[in-house]
Parts: structure tokens; sequence; C-alpha cells
């Protein structure tokens, strides 16, 4: 048996909050150093950060369906690519988590799989 977690995030939104005064404060809750340093070589970082965002949502979601959920922080939980472009996760508590992101005209949707 698995947990699983989804969401879908609104691109436009994030894009919304980056050409705002709220984006540094935005970044800095809820993305790693590494996630940022890592956007600055991506085309679209709207995209780039939309996806990140749907990622840590869905993983939350899965963690939350575990009876000791451990409610990481959106920081705790990074997402990175490898260098075939494929995302990975690293976090504080879990090793058993996997991801997928996909992107599509205004939206960014993940999935995520933790094993038990």
């Amino acid at each position: 048996m698995a947990n699983i977690g989804v969401d879908i995030v609104a691109i436009n939104r994030i894009e919304s909050i980056l050409s705002s005064d709220k984006k540094i404060k935005f970044l800095n809750k809820i993305f790693s150093e590494n996630e940022i340093l890592e956007s600055k070589e991506k085309a679209n970082m709207s995209q780039y950060f939309s996806g990140r965002f749907a990622a840590k949502e869905a993983i939350r979601k899965a963690l939350s369906s575990e009876k000791k959920s451990t409610n990481q922080s959106f920081k705790s939980i990074e997402i990175l690519n490898s260098d075939s472009g494929k995302p990975y996760v690293l976090s504080e508590t879990r090793k058993d988590i996997n991801i997928s992101i996909s992107h599509d005209g205004n939206y960014a949707v993940a999935f995520c799989i933790i094993d038990k």
C-alpha cells in the first residue's frame, strides 16, 4: 500500500506573487536555497515555482494520511532535478517519496506516491 497526493496550481497565481513585493517572503518561506538557485537556470520561473509548490502540497497531502503525520514545513521538502531532468525529493524525514510534475497551459500539476 502507498500514500498518494495530488495538487494543481494556476501558474498565473504564482506569477502574480513573483512580480509583487511579496516575492522574497514567498520564496524564503516555501523554497530552499538550492531550489531558488536552480530556478535561475530556468526559462520560466513562474512555471518552475508553480510545479514545485504543487509538488510540495501533494507531498504534504500524502504525508497527512499517515497515522504518525509529521506535517513537514514546505522548506523541509526540497525538490530538485537530476541531470536527466527528472524531479526528485530530498526530505528531512522520508527517503521513499516519488513525484511527477507536469505543466500545461496555465496549470502545473504534481502527483506524489510515498511507499509504506
